[in-house]
C-alpha cells in the first residue's frame, strides 16, 4: 500500500532547479542583458539601414559639403551642387536692372543704400534724420541735376502688385518679379500705373516729387530692391550707368 503511495506522487521538475541554479550564478544577469542589448542594437541597425535604401533623394558627405543624389541614384558632384566655397548658390540669376529714370534725363545719386559692412562714414551718410531720430537708409536716391520732376521707369518687366500713397513717402509703387525679387518705388508726385498691371521694363510708373520723410533731398526717387522680402543694395543689381547718370 505504502508502495502505491509513492508511485502516485509527482516526479520534481528537475529542469526548474537547474535554471534556478543557473540563475543564481553572479554572471547570469550580466550575461542576459548583454545578449539582449546585442539583439536589440542589430535590429535598430538593419531597421535604419532597410530605410536608408528606399528613401529616395538621399544625401552624403563629400568633404564637408551635402551632395544630393537623385532618385535614379546618379551622383551630382560638389561643384555643381553647390559653390566653391560649400555655399548653396541662389537659383536663377535676376535680369539685369535699368536704373528706373525717363530717357534723356540727367539724373545724380543722392543718399546711398545703408550697408552694415560699410565704414563708420559711410555709414552716416546714409542715416536719414526724421524727427531728431537716424534712420538706416533701405535704398538709394536719385533726382535730377537741374533740381526738375522727371519720369519715373520699371527697372524691370513685372507685375505691379501695390500702388498706395503713403503721407510720409508720398506715392509707392511695388513690382514683383521672378526670383523672388521686388523693386519698389517711392516719393513719386503721380502715378500712371495700378495693381496687376503687367509692365515692361522702361516702362513710366509716374513721376518723380517730394516727400515728409525726406523733405532736404527734394525732387527725387528713392527707389529699393528687396530679395525674399529683404532690402538689398540696388546698386549690385543696376546696370552700369548711362551717359545720362552724372
Amino acid at each position: 500500500m505504502e508502495d502505491q503511495k509513492n508511485q502516485n506522487q509527482p516526479i520534481p521538475f528537475k529542469k526548474a532547479s537547474s535554471w534556478k541554479n543557473m540563475l543564481g550564478k553572479k554572471w547570469a544577469f550580466p550575461a542576459i542583458y548583454i545578449g539582449t542589448a546585442a539583439i536589440i542594437l542589430a535590429i535598430v541597425m538593419w531597421y535604419q539601414s532597410s530605410v536608408t535604401d528606399t528613401v529616395p533623394g538621399q544625401t552624403a558627405d563629400n568633404g564637408g559639403v551635402a551632395v544630393t543624389t537623385p532618385q535614379d541614384g546618379t551622383a551630382i558632384p560638389a561643384d555643381e551642387s553647390a559653390g566653391k566655397d560649400g555655399a548653396v548658390p541662389v537659383a536663377g540669376n535676376p535680369q539685369p536692372l535699368a536704373w528706373p529714370v525717363g530717357k534723356g534725363v540727367k539724373y545724380e545719386q543722392g543718399m546711398g543704400f545703408y550697408d552694415e559692412q560699410a565704414s563708420k562714414d559711410e555709414q552716416q551718410k546714409a542715416l536719414v534724420t526724421y524727427k531728431d531720430t537716424y534712420i538706416p537708409h533701405t535704398g538709394i536716391d536719385l533726382k535730377a541735376t537741374d533740381g526738375k520732376r522727371f519720369d519715373v521707369t520699371a527697372a524691370l518687366a513685372g507685375k505691379v502688385t501695390k500702388v498706395e500713397n503713403d503721407p510720409l513717402v508720398g506715392f509707392k509703387v511695388e513690382i514683383e518679379h521672378d526670383d523672388k525679387l521686388v523693386t519698389v518705388y517711392q516719393s513719386l508726385e503721380k502715378v500712371t500705373v495700378k495693381p496687376g498691371d503687367q509692365v515692361t521694363q522702361g516702362q513710366v510708373l509716374g513721376t518723380a516729387g517730394r516727400n515728409v520723410y525726406e523733405k532736404d533731398a527734394g525732387v527725387h526717387l528713392h527707389f529699393e530692391v528687396h530679395v525674399d522680402g529683404e532690402p538689398v543694395n540696388p546698386e549690385q543689381y543696376l546696370v552700369q550707368p548711362e551717359a545720362e547718370h552724372q
